[in-house]
């Protein structure tokens, strides 16, 4: 059976390897290069900091090197539902198939990122982790 292709967003955007290639050379500690894993660790340390110092002081964190600000804002829901795409039923129709899944709250906690337009194609798309201590935030 053919495999139907379904919508992919990940090459919108540019993941953590992309920008680690480019600058791998120059990461060095006490003369030796840093490897992958370890910026990986660095990077995911800093922004467990960093999410962790937004939702629990509640407030907005200033990005170094003027890349703006970030936050997390409560938002209502503007639908009573979400629309998701059944994978598996899709491959079976061959067209995509779409089913409701409704919102228990009114309102979610979303990650904001207030930035320079020069920045706009780029986003936080924060890890599984990180949403979940996101989603703990009580009232802002």
């Amino acid at each position: 059976m053919k495999k139907l292709s379904l919508k992919t967003y990940k090459d919108k955007y540019t993941n953590l390897k992309d920008i680690y290639k480019p600058i791998r050379n120059e990461l060095k500690h006490k003369n030796k290069r840093i490897t992958y894993s370890t910026y990986f660790k660095i990077i995911t340390k800093y922004f467990e900091y960093f999410i962790e110092h937004i939702a629990e002081k509640k407030e907005k964190a200033e990005m170094p090197y003027k890349l703006g600000k970030v936050y997390i804002k409560k938002e209502l829901h503007k639908r009573p539902f979400h629309v998701r795409i059944d994978i598996n039923e899709s491959e079976k129709q061959g067209k995509i198939i779409k089913y409701k899944v409704p919102i228990l709250n009114d309102y979610y906690n979303k990650l904001v990122w207030e930035r320079l337009t020069k920045y706009k194609k780029y986003k936080i798309l924060p890890l599984r982790k990180f949403k979940r201590l996101i989603d703990k935030v009580k009232e802002y």
